[in-house]
């Protein structure tokens, strides 16, 4: 009882304490929010402010707000930067007056004209609600890094000394406040975009048309649009940002080569009346070849853009958005058969439920549908290096009037409908690559040859590896033979597992264990297809014999130039390479079989 009345005023105490320091924190927190507060030049909300000016001895910027967002209504008419002019409102919002002279004691205009605030160097006025504002700011202070200011209503106010860095932070002008962005779309709305080119006497016009999901390539010539990189290249185009204000009146156009562009940048949005933005590009800048002049179709502005953004956006749009996958999109998950013919072979694989099937020579049964599905997706995404032809003029040249090689395609839509078979045509292989071309569309395209080696050549190449599957717990018996020796392992029905007929020792019961395993889950490094002589499985230097519901017998033969070993299942016409490391640890059961037994044992 003692203990308890001990412990429960510990905690008493430990409460009050925590209390305190709560307390204490609180009131000096409070405290330091209310001197930063009492040190405030302002007592407004930014967001409350709805006009805005910012004069200098030689310029002026007046902005006003409308449905949420700034104008620039003087010395010009222009869209304003919100998140610009709402940092100077911030700034102005949080402004500190570092120490404050009393109008009592700041003197009269003399002493105010001394420091700088008859003249100010800025002026900063804002409405907030139906008040009005404002500073003025003068000359630097001697000491600190402070500039003289005061109220912009009582020229006979107290004199605030306010930070020099905050005061920079509130120079602005029109171009500092003026909204650099060059098109203002939203990408989910734009159905048709695209660009022209003045190419000598012709321009040369390249348009892309929304179509759903998928964007069609209409102009110069129709084609698939990568809709990917469609998205990219209007993405580059809502990041497009003016470097420079050049002129607001929209004369004298051919000074900039704005009467004749070279180029224009275009899209056009699907909104209850369909909107165009238009962007002309001119010549380059006299002395600044990394920028050129540009100007909005809709407005008079004429500014500068950098030079090499804009031609990647123009003079590359045509080689960017066009679709370089060698066949149209289609889902893995979608195709129900395909079929490869090359080198006067023909296989035939069948989507059957989950599992995927082959029809070929050597081979007919279930195939990885892990490799069959990576085989799908490199197919899928099979890029051209280059068009060849968008016209073909002469397959014969190009060996696709009687291609070497075929892939047909079927697929099934998440209706159940087939949906039409493409084929792929492969036609001559040259150092630069091979020519395809598929069945659908007219172009000519060249691929890498290296992908011509995720082809199945033979029905078997796929064939899963593993090569037996028999759960070790159903086993009886495995014979391992090798040319200096055998072992064989029993186990009984209680679970009891004997090595040679006797109970392993030592180090030999977890080796026994693992052979068991290893051999009931034998997998193959790869198939070699039909038995050769070569394989020396004619008289086999091993032999895996495993007794259960479903016998097995593995033969072992020759060492391959990798260090696997020939092997095959006996009823099987197919040979596999069987792991180095596999058979040596087989055969690493050997001499433990044969170790002298310990003295005294029986």
């Amino acid at each position: 009882m003692k203990a308890f009345r001990s412990g429960l005023f510990l905690l008493l105490i430990a409460l009050g304490l925590f209390g305190y320091i709560a307390l204490f924190d609180r009131g000096k927190q409070s405290t330091e929010e209310r001197l930063r507060t009492e040190k405030q030049i302002f007592r407004f909300k930014s967001q409350d402010v709805s006009w805005l000016r910012i004069a200098g001895p030689d310029h002026s910027v007046t902005l006003e707000k409308k449905d949420n967002h700034w104008k620039i209504i003087a010395p010009i008419q222009a869209e304003a930067d919100d998140a610009a002019v709402d940092r100077v409102l911030t700034e102005l919002e949080f402004l500190e007056s570092e120490r404050t002279i009393p109008a009592k004691e700041a003197g009269g205009s003399d002493a105010r004209k001394q420091w700088g605030l008859a003249s100010p160097s800025l002026t900063v006025e804002f409405r907030a609600g139906k008040e009005s504002q404002g500073i003025c700011v003068g000359r630097p202070t001697a000491v600190h890094d402070l500039l003289y200011a005061r109220s912009e209503q009582d020229p006979n106010g107290p004199v605030y000394l306010v930070n020099a860095a905050v005061v920079d932070r509130l120079r602005k002008t029109v171009d500092d406040l003026r909204n650099r962005v060059v098109f203002g779309f939203d990408s989910l709305f734009v159905e048709r975009c695209g660009v022209v080119q003045q190419a000598g006497n012709a321009p040369l016009s390249v348009e892309v048309v929304r179509h759903g999901t998928k964007w069609q390539l209409v102009k110069p010539l129709t084609a698939r649009a990568d809709p990917t990189k469609v998205d990219e290249w209007l993405s580059s185009l809502t990041t497009l940002r003016v470097r420079k204000f050049i002129s607001d009146d929209g004369a004298a156009l051919n000074a900039y080569g704005l009467a004749s562009p070279s180029d224009q940048i275009w899209i056009e949005e699907k909104r209850e009346t369909p909107k165009e933005e238009r962007l002309l590009i001119g010549s380059p800048v006299p002395g600044d070849p990394g920028e050129v002049y540009a100007k909005k179709v809709s407005r008079s502005t004429v500014f500068t853009l950098p030079a090499e953004t804009v031609k990647q956006l123009s003079r590359g749009f045509l080689g960017s958005v066009r679709d370089r996958h060698v066949l149209p999109s289609f889902s893995v998950a979608e195709v129900s058969r395909f079929q490869v013919e090359q080198n006067g072979k023909n296989l035939n694989f069948t989507k059957r439920g989950q599992d995927w099937t082959v029809d070929g020579a050597g081979y007919k049964g279930i195939v990885d549908r892990e490799r069959v599905e990576a085989f799908l997706r490199s197919l899928r995404s099979l890029e051209t290096k280059s068009f060849v032809q968008d016209v073909p003029s002469d397959l014969h040249s190009l060996g696709l009037d009687h291609p070497q090689g075929e892939v047909d395609l079927e697929t099934v839509e998440a209706g159940g409908n087939a949906a039409g078979p493409v084929r792929l045509f492969l036609g001559r292989s040259e150092k630069d690559g091979t020519y395809v071309k598929n069945s659908l569309e007219p172009f000519v395209y060249q691929v890498d040859s290296a992908w011509l080696q995720d082809l199945p050549r033979d029905a078997w190449q796929w064939k899963g590896l593993e090569v037996v599957q028999i759960e070790p717990k159903d086993v009886r018996e495995v014979k391992l033979s090798f040319s200096t020796g055998s072992v064989t392992i029993r186990t009984g029905p209680d679970g009891r597992v004997l090595l040679n007929g006797a109970e392993p020792e030592g180090a030999a019961a977890p080796q026994v264990k693992a052979a068991i395993d290893r051999v009931c889950r034998l997998r193959a490094v790869r198939w070699l297809g039909p038995v050769r002589p070569e394989f020396g499985l004619s008289k086999p230097e091993a032999i895996f014999t495993i007794q259960a519901a479903r016998p097995a017998v593995i033969r072992v033969g020759a060492v391959l130039p990798d260090g696997s070993r020939a092997a095959q299942v006996e009823g099987e016409t197919l040979a596999f390479a069987l792991g180095a490391a596999e058979f040596q640890g087989l055969s690493e059961l050997l001499p433990a079989a044969t170790k002298p037994a310990a003295p005294g044992h029986n």
